[in-house]
């Protein structure tokens, strides 16, 4: 069952798409402007709220935490910002955005970085690796660590797998090396390939198991989550496909983080306020969500069980 979060870091505004940070202590999340937060200046703003009260078990009460609290006009802009991900030193911050740039497609990946003085420095288009470009969207910039594998990263991008074809969704890979993006490559697996509207890919390795969550998109309706498994041996994604149990098909629940140790996941969701408008509608509107969480030994522990491995 999935654990809420308490207020706050939840409130009456909403929490969309979280990211904690490695301690555990920090949540990065976007909000909605229509749902009544005046502090939002364009139709999604990223928020931060602090665990300023430590000494509890997690995520504790809360008095724990500090509440919400708007991210400078240095990262957040009068278009739509969110899918925030911050760097396991908390010095980094990668975010989507709607705003318009050079080189920069409907949506892209932007990055801000913590000054000396503590502050998000001026957010600008990720640089190289072919993540960005003026044609295409792109989104959910995510931690892909596989056993073995260099650290790279993760996206989702809807472009032709070659010249000439049509525009598909598909997982793109990168890395960088020196501190520069490699140029971004399709990830091509057969299991993943055959799951169509996926809009996020999340992975975690806990106990020398490696699981993958799908977040599904129904255009139009409502997110959903889908677990699989890695098997390092033939470096290939495994089935079968089980099912979140806390799914509700009529309910939007997804956009999942790992924190950085591995040890809990957290997503929005919806489930206690029941069918609404999600984000990409035309006046950007979203669904009012709350922040939810799981250690992630559980959700290994559910998959195990319904899939008949490990």
């Amino acid at each position: 069952m999935p654990r809420k979060l308490p207020f706050p870091p939840n409130d009456n505004f909403g929490s969309y798409e979280p990211t904690i940070s490695a301690d555990g202590n920090t949540i990065h999340f976007a909000r909605f402007a229509h749902n009544g937060d005046t502090r939002v200046k364009g139709p999604t703003d990223i928020f931060v709220s602090h665990r300023i009260r430590q000494s509890g078990e997690w995520p504790g009460t809360a008095e724990d935490w500090s509440p919400a609290e708007r991210l400078p006009d240095t990262v957040n802009s009068d278009s739509a910002d969110q899918e925030p991900w911050i760097t396991p030193d908390g010095n980094t911050l990668y975010f989507m955005s709607f705003r318009k740039a050079p080189g920069v497609g409907p949506t892209g990946i932007w990055v801000s970085h913590k000054q000396p003085n503590g502050e998000w420095g001026q957010a600008q288009p990720v640089p190289g690796g072919n993540i960005n470009n003026s044609e295409y969207r792109t989104h959910c910039f995510m931690p892909f660590d596989l056993p073995g594998q260099p650290s790279a990263m993760c996206f989702v991008s809807i472009r032709p797998r070659e010249p000439g074809a049509p525009n598909t969704t598909d997982l793109y890979t990168t890395r960088q090396v020196d501190g520069v993006w490699q140029p971004a490559q399709r990830y091509a697996d057969r299991l993943l390939d055959s799951i169509a509207l996926k809009c996020r890919f999340s992975l975690v390795t806990r106990d020398d198991f490696t699981l993958g969550v799908v977040s599904v998109h129904d255009f139009g309706k409502f997110h959903t989550l889908l677990f699989v498994h890695y098997d390092p041996k033939s470096k290939e994604w495994k089935g079968p496909i089980v099912e979140a149990p806390f799914n509700d098909w009529n309910i939007d629940g997804a956009c999942p983080n790992f924190q950085a140790n591995g040890e809990k996941m957290i997503w929005s969701a919806g489930y206690d306020h029941g069918p609404d408008l999600i984000s990409g509608g035309k006046d950007g509107a979203g669904g009012l969500y709350d922040l939810f969480w799981l250690p992630t030994s559980e959700l290994i522990a559910y998959y195990k069980a319904r899939a008949g491995v490990g």
